[in-house]
């Protein structure tokens, strides 16, 4: 079980339906995980863009899974 236990800087997957991609784990605390998912170079349509937009989100263990 040691291997599935999420860590800082892991990556998770959010089992929640309508939410893809990988998701980085930034800070944990109170039993809540702050996550986070960047988009660095790449607009919502394909473009190339200088945006340094990160969705982020605070959610319970129950709603993670470890890659």
């Amino acid at each position: 079980m040691k291997d599935k236990e999420i860590k800082v800087g892991d990556l998770v997957l959010v089992k929640q339906v309508g939410i893809d991609g990988a998701y980085t784990v930034d800070k944990i605390e109170d039993n809540l995980y702050y996550i986070s998912q960047g988009y660095d170079d790449i607009s919502s349509r394909g473009h190339k863009t200088k945006s340094s937009y990160k969705h982020t989100m605070k959610l319970p263990l129950d709603k993670l899974r470890k890659m």
